[in-house]
């Protein structure tokens, strides 16, 4: 069981890894075109009108998007100050809890997703997409960390450590 968790999680971490790529070419993308836009004013007096609704697009899929590696990297933030007080069982059973809520709060983005994507009607003014386009990165994110909140609360269970989201190592000095 130990081992299926460990891969899932590689597999996720690959998957994260793919997500930031998605992430970083969105950036890019988003910044060509404005800079294209801006150049297209400044010397030839002309506005790109298509350039801001794609942007708006391109910035919804970045922000979703990047949902995911964030949880995964654990770059997220939570607060651990009284974690290290706490024995290892007890900070295993905090970090189950701590996964069950991510696991509740994508759980229910997931669970409404039917809904959601059934109210987005019509199309996406100048884009020409359909609106439903705007809800799948929402899904895209939600489903992986469901899914790495389950195995993050499955090795807990099994022994693993707690492993804080956010946690920050401050050497002290003396002074």
């Amino acid at each position: 069981m130990t081992g299926i968790l460990a891969a899932g999680h590689r597999g996720l971490d690959r998957m994260a890894s793919l997500y930031e790529s998605l992430c970083v070419a969105l950036l890019v993308a988003m910044l060509a075109i404005n800079a294209l836009n801006i150049v297209s004013r400044g010397v030839f007096d002309v506005s790109l009108n298509w350039v801001w609704p794609w942007t708006m697009v391109a910035f919804l899929y970045w922000v979703m998007l990047a949902f995911f590696p964030l949880y995964q990297r654990r770059k997220d933030v939570s607060i651990y100050i009284l974690l290290q007080y706490l024995p290892g069982g007890a900070q295993r059973g905090l970090g189950v809890l701590v996964a069950l809520a991510i696991m509740a709060a994508s759980g229910l983005l997931i669970w409404t997703f039917p809904e959601r994507l059934a109210s987005l009607r019509g199309n996406i003014e100048i884009v020409g997409l359909p609106r439903k386009l705007l809800a799948w990165p929402l899904l895209a994110s939600a489903a992986p960390i469901f899914l790495g909140a389950l195995i993050d609360a499955l090795r807990m269970i099994g022994g693993a450590a707690y492993v804080p989201f956010g946690m920050i190592h401050v050497t002290e000095t003396a002074e």
